[in-house]
């Protein structure tokens, strides 16, 4: 056999994995340091065994009744160990280790989906842990690796921004044309405006969701259609929560400013409309609470109430540090070339709403892109 093959090796009683060499594992059972009740794992067979079922024992026979009670013997040590491991869960003992002893040891009894809700549950309260990742990839195949939240964070966008400048395009003319023609076509109907802000979130939402786990292209249309009270009612739902808590506060600010400066005679809205400060400070709000607001209802994991509540959502944006302010410019950045896009042709009848749609069908997949990975990375923030 060859002897330049490394293999996993578990001493008797022990569930700390070690690496050895064939040689090797023959010398420490000839010396005593491994017993022939330690296991093994045999990666032809995709199976543990005791070393005694196998040539370095010198059985000859690994269904021998010896081997057989071993088996038996240490099936049940294993019971018992991961029966421990359960029990430092439920007492909060230790709830890192404990997740990961009861992963490892359900793989070794053979409980591959409990063995997978273990590492999920050490996934979901340590995100993107470096020692479950590992023991994730080496112990499931590429696909059942795919099916776990928070296994590998994704890249920043801003570190791949070639990449990125070609996501809306990434599934092909149809998917960018389409989308163009829907929003440049709202712009020339009634309420138009109202209309294109509409679909332009639910897109934006769409993509955020998608992009989350790190895809780099825009998701199948038909998907928000699969459950589209989870995708189309709900944040649109939460959404206007938001938009309305945006314009309380700004109308609250307005009305306090008419008061101190005496202004009477003056609608709020036409005081707001008429006042550049007043202009800058929506801008600049809205900058630092739509985008928190977008993510929290793409991470949406409780009620309403707690999912939007203002102070939470200041207490997230502080815990996300750099990357929401990253994450922010790069959205102003192309919420800045649809207004300049927009003021340039707005005058032209007919080519300015073709390329309106053109310009966002372009620069939404873009930013639902710098959220997901926003909230790809920084998800589990949200608590």
């Amino acid at each position: 056999m060859a002897t330049d093959t490394l293999y996993f090796v578990l001493r008797e009683g022990s569930t700390r994995e070690e690496q050895w060499s064939w040689d090797d594992i023959e010398s420490l059972l000839g010396s005593g340091e491994l017993t022939p009740k330690a296991r093994i794992f045999l990666p032809e067979e995709d199976r543990w065994a005791l070393l005694s079922e196998t040539k370095l024992a010198g059985g000859d026979d690994a269904g021998t009744a010896d081997a057989k009670a071993e088996a038996a013997s240490h099936r049940a040590a294993l019971e018992e160990a991961y029966q421990e491991a359960i029990d430092r869960i439920d007492l909060g003992d230790g709830a890192l280790e404990a997740l990961l002893d009861a992963g490892v040891l359900a793989l070794q009894l053979e409980k591959r989906d409990e063995a997978r809700a273990h590492f999920q549950d050490v996934l979901n309260r340590f995100p993107y842990h470096p020692r479950a990742a590992q023991e994730i990839k080496r112990r499931f195949s590429v696909p059942e690796q795919r099916k776990f939240r928070s296994l590998d964070r994704p890249a920043p966008v801003w570190e791949d921004l070639g990449d990125a400048a070609a996501m809306p395009l990434a599934r092909g003319p149809v998917h960018f044309f389409a989308p163009a023609l829907v929003l440049g076509g709202l712009s020339f109907v009634p309420y138009g405006g109202f209309a294109v802000a509409l679909v332009s979130f639910l897109w934006v939402f769409q993509i955020m969701e998608y992009t989350a786990r790190g895809a780099a292209r825009t998701p199948d249309w038909n998907r928000a259609w699969a459950d589209p009270v989870r995708k189309i009612l709900r944040p649109l739902m939460l959404m206007g929560v938001v938009v309305a808590q945006w314009a309380l506060l700004l109308v609250g600010i307005a009305y306090l400013a008419m008061l101190a400066g005496g202004v009477k005679g003056q609608s709020i809205s036409a005081y707001m409309s008429q006042s550049p400060l007043f202009v800058v400070l929506a801008w600049v709000i809205g900058a630092l609470y739509l985008p928190a607001a977008t993510v929290s209802t793409g991470g949406f994991v409780g009620s309403v109430a707690k999912t939007l509540d203002p102070r939470k959502l200041v207490r997230m944006v502080g815990r996300m540090e750099h990357e929401y302010v990253y994450t922010v410019a790069l959205l102003g950045v192309l919420v800045a070339v649809v207004a300049i896009v927009r003021a340039v042709t707005a005058s032209l009848p007919v080519v300015g709403g073709v390329v309106l749609g053109l310009a966002l069908a372009y620069t939404l997949p873009l930013a639902g892109l710098c959220m997901g990975r926003l909230l790809g990375r920084t998800g589990h923030v949200i608590s």
